[in-house]
């Protein structure tokens, strides 16, 4: 949310309700740690054997290793446009981290597994980037991990029941 220029922000906050603050607070906080994950991110997967956005779509496969994918279901779970979601998919068969059968009906349609490869590299990834994570949480106590984790789902749980 943008103040308008003419608006001091103590006469805004007086116009916003307490919980509206913080609901605000909230989101500038979040938009503001993606930034910072998603560099951080470019930084750590420059030294490993896949790209951030080639970990998010074998991860995504790895929660439910026996389930197929086409690429319009990815695009839209993924939120991606499919021409980048064909060229990631693309990469991860060349590194034999998917697998991709013609439809019986359709051929135009593939379905995508991940392989054992892809299991494996998803594995060695999240590995890698353990120690780095747990930098980031070394700070924490568990009920706090516990309670901001809860927090975090709930969040994502909504906003993937209301997307746009």
């Amino acid at each position: 949310m943008c103040i308008p220029w003419n608006v001091s922000q103590h006469s805004f906050r007086k116009i916003m309700s307490s919980r509206e603050e913080n609901e605000t607070r909230i989101i500038i906080l979040q938009g503001i740690i993606q930034q910072l994950m998603t560099t951080r991110s470019n930084e750590l997967f420059k030294k490993l054997a896949l790209t951030t956005s080639e970990f998010g779509i074998i991860n995504h496969f790895s929660h439910q290793p026996t389930r197929s994918w086409t690429v319009s279901e990815l695009a839209q779970v993924m939120e991606m446009n499919q021409p980048g979601i064909t060229k990631l998919v693309a990469n991860l068969i060349d590194k034999s981290a998917l697998s991709a059968t013609t439809d019986a009906f359709d051929k135009r349609k593939r379905h995508l597994l991940i392989t054992q490869q892809g299991l494996n590299l998803c594995a060695e990834t999240m590995e890698k980037l353990q120690p780095d994570i747990r930098l980031c949480f070394a700070d924490w106590q568990d009920d706090q991990l516990t309670q901001f984790a809860e927090h975090n789902e709930k969040l994502m749980h909504w906003l993937d029941n209301h997307r746009l």
